[in-house]
């Protein structure tokens, strides 16, 4: 499918984006992402909160980045050095618009006493849930899956990391949503 056509999608996921920035601290969002948060603080459990920090260290860098090199190797293999590349770079690329835009929107995490993890930066939107969404997507693009199989595993990645981040009480359930749209977005521009 051309970036033309998949322009549409990207347009709608970044106004989601804006939208969630947007209300984040001030419209009627706020109180959802503040009872989900309880809700799910309220009922955390020490099993429970091991598989989080596993599901949340999938989508550290050190994790996500040799998962997609190796991909980008094998799809060398059948494509060629610079088509295997291309998704890479989206990812390098999309992880540093998505810095940059947290620091822009500058919303604050949920309140250190409900933290499990030690969190760095802003919160909106999820760096990890970005970064899961952006190299799940990438990743089996490289490997030669395309449509709904495509999306569902991107949507699997932002759910998995997604819910953990906010288990862990380092993100607004929002903040989630944001992440996963901004690197549909993304990789829609990026990989057409």
């Amino acid at each position: 499918m051309t970036i033309a056509r998949q322009l549409p999608a990207a347009a709608a996921a970044f106004a989601g984006v804006a939208v969630l920035a947007w209300d984040a601290d001030r419209g009627w969002l706020t109180e959802v992402d503040r009872r989900v948060l309880a809700s799910v603080c309220a009922r955390r459990g020490p099993a429970a909160t091991r598989v989080a920090h596993a599901v949340s260290a999938l989508a550290e860098p050190h994790v996500a980045y040799p998962v997609l090199a190796l991909a980008g190797v094998a799809a060398a293999r059948r494509d060629g050095w610079w088509r295997a590349g291309a998704p890479c770079l989206a990812v390098a690329g999309g992880a540093v618009v998505r810095r940059r835009l947290s620091r822009l929107i500058a919303r604050e995490r949920p309140p250190a006493a409900v933290w499990l993890i030690e969190p760095e930066g802003f919160s909106l939107p999820s760096k990890h849930t970005t970064l899961a969404v952006l190299t799940a997507g990438a990743t089996v693009r490289a490997l030669g899956v395309r449509g709904g199989s495509l999306r569902a595993a991107t949507l699997l990645a932002g759910a998995g990391i997604g819910a953990s981040r906010v288990y862990l009480g380092v993100h607004w359930p929002t903040d989630v949503i944001a992440g996963w749209l901004f690197a549909e977005g993304w990789l829609r521009v990026t990989h057409g």
